[in-house]
């Protein structure tokens, strides 16, 4: 097992980066906002997982071990290969799927590209049980404002990660659980969060 590695890049992809390690490339693939940051030459450091099939095997690379360690569960949920569980590392940090899980949040999974409702379905009954209690967070509230509010910021414009992201700052102090009749506060304080960060 190659859990990780540490050497300089020598090739960068889309969502693979070529790193020599004591003189042997190892191809491994990351998440394409890890790879839009890497340079050609430039020293880096990876948390890997291998993933051994009957005809590839395949190195996939996470800059710490927690998103390594999440990566490494979802594949335990049935039918989730690697492809599925990167799919959901590349929009959400570990912590907010996990939050997302453990609220059994079906919209905040479904809105990843190649997850649909039978897979977000899946995910939660299997995982939510592990993820309870203490991944509940502010961040995790969710509800039909939820999805309405994510709709119209995306509409606009924003990424699913940038408008998940406005929002849950906005929910962190909010002070209470929101209702539908906070939707247009919701949306006014999500689109003055998503200003100050761009």
């Amino acid at each position: 097992m190659i859990a990780h590695l540490s050497g300089s890049i020598l090739d960068v992809r889309l969502n693979q980066l070529v790193i020599d390690v004591g003189g042997i490339g190892y191809q491994v693939t990351v998440a394409p906002e890890l790879a839009a940051e890497s340079r050609v030459g430039q020293l880096i450091s990876l948390h890997t997982s291998l993933v051994v099939r009957e005809d590839s095997w395949t190195l996939f690379g996470f800059s710490n071990a927690d998103a390594k360690n999440l990566f490494e569960q979802l594949q335990s949920v049935t039918g989730i290969g690697p492809k599925v569980a990167s799919a959901l590392l590349a929009v959400y940090q570990p912590e907010e799927l996990r939050s997302a899980i453990a609220a059994q949040d079906n919209a905040a999974l479904e809105r990843v590209p190649g997850i649909g409702k039978k897979v977000a379905s899946r995910i939660i009954l299997e995982l939510k049980d592990k993820f309870g209690g203490g991944y509940r967070s502010k961040s995790s509230l969710s509800g039909p404002w939820r999805t309405q509010v994510i709709g119209a910021l995306t509409g606009l414009g924003y990424s699913a990660k940038e408008a998940e992201s406005a929002l849950d700052d906005v929910l962190s102090n909010f002070g209470r659980t929101p209702t539908e009749a906070d939707l247009p506060e919701m949306l006014k304080l999500a689109l003055a969060q998503s200003r100050r960060k761009s």
